[in-house]
């Protein structure tokens, strides 16, 4: 009996190829240049050919004909999509659809090779079989986390299911040869590869990073073997593996009601990247290291450390805990609209310049006793100004968990992107950084606040100095001192605002002159800059 859910075949079925040889030639025809008509192509071909009869062998021949043109057009279509920020535009998760159902059929080819080998009866081909569907699988995810976006389900099971197949026919530490990798690569090498790079928390990196754990963990996954049965001594706090749940690995704490059949031996790596840390604050470079030429200080140190929790001590508890909440929230992206709505919706003007009335206005006055607001509320309309409507989930002191349904209209978001946030029964707006992204099988759009503390201020600020005199003022938001959180007063300006000694004149009440004393973060679209009074 089939360990997967597969199509039945049908006499409608009429692939173009059903051999190796006619495939080959099939293929030497295919336009590959032309990569998204290419994929059309290699997808509808897939499709029929899973719903066609055909003996397994002839088949997995097949499908390692059909895999080169598959991971190069899967390559070249997921770069499109690799950098967007979120959520994806209609025709981008058009694209996208698209890789991920290429993938898919790739998949339930190998399943069918697999189903038509006997239970208890595994041939030499089982370890072929397993690392292809493997892979397709871990490709898969990977191109998920690309875009940010949920890992399905069946992506799991598979993944355990193919491993599990390999281990009980006792295959999973046998080399097979991968013109897609250019070496030999074992069923263990690409299951903990997957499981590793979905515990480094890829909804959080940014792209080059993600990229970077990828690229390692080809290398790294040997060093991590799967054990059985589960140790009894966890003083590493073990990642425990449950082949029948839709979930990847997993630590004691956060068992939830699975049952541990497995667990990945992390010691290896764990002296592995210690050792790389000690090296590289010796004054190694990354390179040396093999851990590539793009790689940098101290950025690649950091992404060492956060591994090495991760992976070998599992996550920091949160220093506040966040509770789960279920209602309305307001939010904005730009700072333009931010300070608009914590300014108590007052258009940005030039402080400190006298208003002579116009004539409309004198005799707005003269009949109602006040001016009329409809062009300003037009101005507003046209500006950018509205806010979009969320769902809060989650929150905390320090942090929030959003969600904006994608029928609700609103921006496009990206890491360490500045937001506005004003929960329904909070007078004020937060402001915090995007700390993490990702759409859900409904293309819903989530992500993860960190709040900057203070309740923000909006103020104005402009450059002093003889060459500033001519200088506008323009929008920034102050966040005044909380010696509690060991926070100091900031600034969050647009980037490139700071210097070192920089002199900024600051108008919200009153003008001051205030120091950029240092940096405390970037993001995406701001920087925060720690103040204090000039003299």
């Amino acid at each position: 009996m089939s360990e997967f859910k597969l199509p039945e075949t049908s006499a409608d079925a009429k692939p173009e190829f059903t051999d190796a040889a006619s495939c080959s030639a099939w293929l030497r025809d295919l336009p590959l240049v032309n990569v998204a008509p290419s994929q059309n192509r290699l997808l509808e071909q897939l499709r029929q050919l899973n719903r066609y009869s055909l003996p397994a062998a002839e088949r997995l021949k097949v499908l390692d004909a059909l895999r080169l043109p598959v991971y190069f057009v899967q390559t070249e279509q997921i770069k499109k999509l690799a950098y967007k920020p979120l959520p994806l535009t209609r025709v981008e998760r058009g694209i996208f659809g698209q890789v991920a159902a290429l993938w898919q059929e790739l998949l339930i080819g190998y399943q069918h090779c697999l189903a038509s080998v006997t239970a208890g009866k595994r041939d030499s081909r089982t370890a072929l079989i397993c690392q292809r569907g493997l892979d397709c699988v871990a490709s898969s995810m990977f191109d998920h986390c690309r875009v940010y976006h949920t890992i399905p389900d069946n992506h799991w099971l598979a993944l355990h299911g193919f491993y599990r197949i390999a281990d009980e026919s006792g295959e999973t530490a046998t080399p097979v040869a991968d013109p897609v990798r250019k070496l030999e690569v074992s069923c263990v090498e690409v299951y903990v590869r997957a499981l590793l790079f979905m515990q480094a928390d890829p909804g959080e990196q940014m792209q080059r990073q993600s990229t970077q754990i990828y690229r390692w963990l080809s290398q790294w996954a040997r060093l991590v073997p799967v054990r059985r049965p589960p140790p009894e001594n966890q003083g590493m706090a073990p990642l425990l593996l449950d082949f029948s749940a839709a979930t990847g690995a997993y630590r004691e704490a956060d068992a939830l009601g699975r049952s541990a059949c497995a667990w990945l031996d992390v010691s290896e790596i764990a002296r592995k990247l210690k050792r790389f840390v000690v090296l590289l604050r010796k004054g190694e470079s990354p390179a040396s290291l093999g851990l590539g030429d793009d790689c940098t200080m101290p950025s690649v140190e950091q992404l060492l450390v956060l591994l090495f929790r991760l992976w070998c001590e599992g996550k920091n508890a949160r220093a506040q805990l966040r509770r789960s909440v279920s209602a309305k929230a307001k939010a904005c992206s730009t700072m333009v609209s931010m300070h608009f709505h914590i300014s108590g919706n007052k258009i940005f003007r030039q402080p400190g310049l006298a208003t002579q009335l116009t004539r409309r206005e004198r005799d707005e006055i003269a009949t109602f006793g006040h001016t009329s607001t409809r062009l300003d509320d037009a101005f507003v309309a046209a500006g950018g100004y509205a806010t979009e409507d969320w769902q809060l989930l989650e929150e905390s002191v320090s942090g929030l968990r959003i969600m904006r349904p994608i029928a609700s209209a609103g921006g496009r978001y990206t890491h360490t992107q500045l937001i506005a946030v004003r929960p329904a029964d909070a007078k004020n707006f937060l402001v915090g950084m995007v700390r993490w992204i990702s759409t859900d099988e409904k293309d819903d759009l989530h992500v993860g606040v960190r709040v900057i503390p203070g309740i923000p201020q909006a103020v104005a600020v402009r450059p002093t100095g003889i060459n500033a005199k001519a200088e506008k003022f323009v929008p920034a938001l102050l966040c005044p001192a909380l010696p509690a959180l060991s926070s100091p007063s900031s600034l969050i300006l647009a980037p490139g605002w700071y210097r070192p000694g920089r002199v900024l004149e600051v108008y919200g009440e009153r003008s001051e002159l205030m120091l950029l004393s240092s940096v405390i973060e970037r993001g995406s679209d701001f920087e925060r800059v720690a103040i204090e009074a000039a003299r």
